[in-house]
């Protein structure tokens, strides 16, 4: 009598041992699966927002252009955008354009010591003021470049548009100033600096 009880009662431990090792089993599975599921997920849309991304970039909105004024096109490095970030159609900004040197010349006295210092001049000029954006977003040249470059679009007149196209070709940059909503004063004068810099190391 004692061995049959012996022997019910393994089987209802050996039973109980089975389902609680069958339910470890499908929870886990059952994790896993609901983590690749999620993994899955995430990455859909990762790339439903890169394909959004690069939609907004090819399909800008653009602001109506005035009668008689034109819309021209820049491109800028993200790097040296200045607020273009924050820039959006019906903003009003002013624009400079920047030139590095061609060149550096290296002191000859702190050469011999290993220490040369490289000088050289940027310039920069506010080319126009108060300029509309009628358009602001990414430019896709390739996909390895789809996020180094922004186009921003502004309306100008034909001869505005005319020294935005020489500087185009003749300056490094542009930098864009936001405007204040409402402020429309210019200055007269114009604006232009070269400044001197300094480089404690050779350029590469």
């Amino acid at each position: 009598m004692n061995t049959k009880k012996i022997w019910i009662t393994a089987i209802f431990a050996g039973l109980i041992a089975a389902v609680l090792l069958y339910s470890s089993v499908i929870s886990s599975t059952t994790s896993s699966e609901r983590e690749a599921e999620e993994a899955l997920e995430q990455q859909a849309v990762e790339e439903a927002e890169q394909e959004e991304a690069m939609e907004r970039g090819l399909t800008n909105p653009i602001d109506e252009i005035e009668e008689g004024m034109r819309g021209i096109s820049l491109f800028i490095n993200r790097s040296e955008e200045g607020v273009s970030g924050y820039i959006e159609p019906q903003s009003h900004v002013d624009i400079i354009a920047f030139k590095k040197p061609e060149g550096a010349e290296e002191d000859d006295e702190e050469e011999e010591m290993g220490m040369g210092r490289w000088h050289e001049e940027l310039t920069a000029e506010l080319l126009l003021q108060n300029v509309k954006v009628l358009a602001a977003g990414q430019a896709y040249d390739s996909e390895g470049e789809a996020l180094r470059y922004e186009q921003v679009t502004v309306e100008v007149t034909p001869e505005e548009g005319v020294v935005l196209s020489l500087a185009s070709k003749n300056m490094d940059g542009f930098y864009f100033m936001l405007r204040q909503e409402g402020d429309d004063s210019i200055v007269e004068e114009p604006v232009e600096l070269t400044r001197p810099i300094m480089r404690g190391a050779d350029p590469q």
